[in-house]
């Protein structure tokens, strides 16, 4: 890399250097909070989607900012929820028995197979029942004719 590419500053740097970096991260954070994409808020500050990833990896702060926002709505969809399950919502009941309940509420049940002790061959049980002498099947068949022997 060249010396040149080595100083230049990212957006958070120059963000920063500029004493915006705490109004944007607030920016940042509303724009979570209101349920926007990594996209919609890359647009606001005219990068990509992907340089925004970048910087959330390299800038704990912005990660954070992104991150308060999204609980910020979990918390608020979570107080809703729990106050439609007091006022005995049967749906949100449900709905909340089946999140907070544990596996005892899940209609998804978890099956762990455990194999213990040594392999055992299991063969089918099959029987065929046939008549007890050749004969017997002759001797029907002729009945059967109007032939007998």
């Amino acid at each position: 890399m060249s010396d040149a590419r080595r100083q230049r500053k990212d957006l958070f740097e120059q963000w920063v250097e500029a004493g915006e970096v705490e109004n944007n991260l607030a920016i940042i954070q509303s724009l979570s909070m209101q349920g926007k994409s990594m996209e919609e808020i890359a647009d606001v500050f005219d990068i990509t989607r992907r340089t925004l990833q970048k910087l959330q990896k390299e800038h704990p702060a912005l990660e954070k900012a992104i991150k308060a926002g999204r609980l910020s709505v979990v918390a608020m969809c979570q107080n809703k929820l729990m106050e439609r399950v007091s006022s005995g919502d049967t749906t949100a009941i449900i709905y909340a028995l089946k999140v907070y309940g544990g596996d005892f509420f899940n209609d998804r049940k978890a099956v762990e197979a455990k194999i213990t002790g040594t392999p055992v061959s299991v063969q089918p049980q099959v029987q065929i029942y046939l008549p007890e002498r050749d004969s017997e099947v002759g001797d029907a068949r002729e009945k059967k004719d109007g032939k007998n022997k």
